[in-house]
């Protein structure tokens, strides 16, 4: 938004003695206004912006006018990439102007600016979720519009950054040798998202991390650990077959529990 406030200033600021200033200073609406729509249609957002704005403070509530302000503010803020505010005021229209014509239109476009808003999966995904949701109930507000199928390719899009995010968890955690905490993960990351596209990967760290896990336990706790890690290789056979890119290694791990098992039952 600071950048957008930048280039908004800086274009009334070139041109404050120019007609467009005059123009800004003006307290004639209708010239706001066609000067407001002609910069837009030329793409010169920029300057659009302000003339805009003032028309929102000029116009009574619920005209034909404001509701054509209101889209074209939204629209300036989005052909300037400022999502965040472009959702706000495609969401204020939605809200204004129920019945308008271009109601359902706005209603895609501010999830969709959360949507363009959301950061890289490496940052928090609270958002994300959120943004889903409010993709989700585009879809079950209006699942014939033209947006639908739109909304679950976002979500489609979405989804793997939430996947990507977990999947960063599993591997952090098997890397900073907190093998119990990467053994979780792996078994929550598999239930969130059975399609994961690293679902061999996780399924073989978490073989990996439980016999990290088990074989540095308490000797008492080994036997019953080890164990697991036998289960979450049958866990592992049945999802790949021996056709995993990690079945070699997974067998081998397998078999090492077996034979660590088998030591420590002659101690017994």
């Amino acid at each position: 938004m600071l950048r957008t406030l930048i280039v908004i200033l800086a274009a009334v600021l070139l041109h404050s003695c120019s007609d467009y200033g005059k123009i800004f200073k003006s307290k004639n609406a209708s010239l706001k206004y066609n000067k407001a729509v002609q910069l837009y249609l030329k793409k010169d957002f920029a300057r659009a912006l302000p003339l805009f704005e003032q028309l929102r403070d000029i116009y009574g509530r619920a005209t034909d006018s404001l509701e054509q302000v209101y889209f074209y503010t939204a629209y300036s803020h989005y052909g300037l990439a400022d999502y965040e505010y472009a959702s706000m005021f495609f969401k204020d229209y939605t809200e204004n102007f129920t019945t308008g014509k271009k109601s359902i239109e706005c209603a895609y476009m501010a999830v969709y600016c959360d949507y363009l808003n959301i950061g890289s999966h490496e940052l928090d995904q609270s958002e994300t979720i959120k943004t889903i949701g409010g993709l989700q109930t585009f879809i079950n507000y209006y699942p014939e519009s033209e947006y639908a199928q739109r909304c679950n390719s976002h979500i489609d899009d979405l989804r793997k950054k939430l996947q990507e995010k977990e999947y960063d968890h599993v591997k952090q955690y098997f890397q900073m040798g907190e093998f119990r905490a990467a053994v979780y993960a792996g078994k929550n990351t598999l239930k969130l998202f059975p399609d994961l596209e690293q679902k061999e990967e996780v399924e073989f760290l978490i073989i990996k991390a439980q016999f990290n896990y088990a074989i540095n336990s308490v000797e008492k706790k080994r036997i019953e650990r080890l164990k697991e890690v036998q289960e979450y290789f049958k866990d592992y056979v049945y999802s790949n077959g021996n056709k995993g890119a990690h079945a070699e290694e997974a067998a081998s791990l397998n078999a090492k529990a077996e034979e660590a098992i088998k030591k420590l039952k002659t101690l017994i």
